[in-house]
């Protein structure tokens, strides 16, 4: 069913297949393909996104378009190119062609679904999934607020060397294509391809850690979709690197809430059930 309506259907399989620590692996497995896996918008309707977003033909823009995307989600799909003007290879976001128009009616059928599940399961509460879903579509949709965001975790992170978020190219990034820097690496739960590039897991773990501990409890500005579609690693001049993608959604964390986070591990690694 996410795959045939796609868009905001697709979104909460994703969802779904992050629950691994809630629901059967069956289920889990089978919602995980939806990460980078979503069904493809055609390439006619990619071009005809391109034209309309970027006022030219993309042949007149891209010396060279991969019509096979490197990844699909719910809301667009990433081609890899070459600007005819820098002969830079890029990484091009293009928005599905009728995400924007069916999103309304999309949130309409979720939120019924999901009444219809409190229905039956009353011990979930699925309330949060609507406010949620209403509260950051019209941001999600916007890809300039994507490059915003890319660009400012950047600055957040300019002193942290294992680091890499993908430079953006404001002059082909609108509100439904983002052009940015190409990126390549695996998947950062490959564990095939970190053995074939002599990648170290323990150091990719202990970077993974650092870099959403100084999210959470230092910079208080946290990226929303950590799923391994998003988290790339890659060895350049011998040193092990992770890239961080998809920059839609960030989530501003209180000082309130970091300090009592911050005291909630404290006591649960020191054991203190009075905190």
């Amino acid at each position: 069913m996410c795959s045939v309506n796609g868009g905001l259907f697709i979104k909460v399989g994703q969802h779904v297949g992050t629950l691994d620590y809630l629901l059967p692996k069956e289920y889990v497995q089978a919602f995980k393909i939806l990460h980078d896996g979503a069904p493809e918008s055609s390439l006619e309707s990619v071009r005809k996104v391109l034209a309309s977003e970027l006022g030219a033909p993309p042949d007149e823009i891209f010396s060279e378009f991969d019509p096979t995307p490197l990844g699909s989600a719910s809301l667009a799909q990433v081609h890899r190119a070459v600007l005819r003007s820098s002969k830079k290879v890029v990484a091009v976001k293009v928005q599905h062609s009728l995400v924007q128009e069916h999103s309304k009616i999309d949130t309409i059928v979720i939120e019924f679904l999901a009444k219809m599940c409190d229905k039956i399961f009353p011990e979930f509460e699925f309330d949060w999934l609507i406010d949620t879903i209403k509260r950051n579509l019209p941001v999600e949709l916007d890809f300039v607020q994507e490059g915003q965001n890319c660009e400012h975790v950047s600055r957040l992170f300019n002193d942290t060397p294992f680091l890499k978020i993908p430079k953006i190219h404001w002059e082909y990034t609108n509100r439904r294509v983002l052009c940015m820097e190409y990126m390549s690496g695996g998947k950062v739960d490959d564990a095939e391809y970190m053995k074939a590039h002599g990648i170290n897991k323990s150091e990719v773990l202990s970077y993974l850690s650092k870099i959403f501990s100084q999210m959470i409890f230092v910079r208080g500005y946290m990226h929303c979709d950590p799923h391994p579609g998003n988290v790339l690693v890659q060895k350049v001049d011998g040193k092990t690197r992770l890239v961080l993608l998809d920059h839609g959604l960030y989530q501003n964390l209180t000082d309130d809430f970091r300090i009592n986070y911050c005291k909630l591990w404290q006591a649960l690694l020191k054991g203190d059930t009075e905190k």
